[in-house]
């Protein structure tokens, strides 16, 4: 298989379309229940000292919820941490990440046409929310806080 046959292949809908059905699968695992406003929940990755992951609900809507996650790790003060905006659909059954570190917006396209961000830039944030949940749910242990 050549080299743009591999990218064409990256950029399938459907491959993307699978993937964000799995990541909201792993999420519903990660949840004791359907989210409710304000909800947060710890996942500390039990083979690594601080490290982990947050998921806090941050709307609730009819058929959609959105969820802020933070990585949080063992590394150096210069490397921000790592924030995600995930929108749920549960009609859809699907997860999608819509916000990077807070000043990414990803467009409702796979690729904006200017030069802003990589052609496959989406693709690459839901793989590495894929990454991080599953990591999440064979190293994790789950602490769950209610604020209402």
């Amino acid at each position: 298989m050549s080299v743009s046959e591999r990218r064409r292949q990256r950029h399938n809908l459907q491959r993307l379309h699978g993937e964000c059905e799995l990541n909201y699968v792993r999420l519903l695992r990660l949840m004791p229940g359907p989210p409710q406003l304000g909800q947060s929940i710890g996942v500390d990755f039990t083979h690594e000292s601080n490290s982990g992951m947050h998921l806090r609900t941050d709307e609730v809507t009819r058929y959609t919820h959105l969820l802020s996650i933070s990585a949080k790790s063992a590394r150096p003060e210069w490397l921000p941490e790592i924030q995600i905006k995930v929108r749920i659909y549960h009609d859809a059954k699907m997860a999608e990440v819509v916000e990077w570190c807070s000043d990414r917006t990803i467009p409702w396209e796979l690729a904006e046409k200017s030069s802003m961000q990589a052609p496959d830039e989406k693709w690459q944030w839901n793989m590495f929310l894929s990454d991080l949940l599953a990591h999440g749910l064979s190293h994790g242990m789950s602490k769950v806080k209610v604020s209402l």
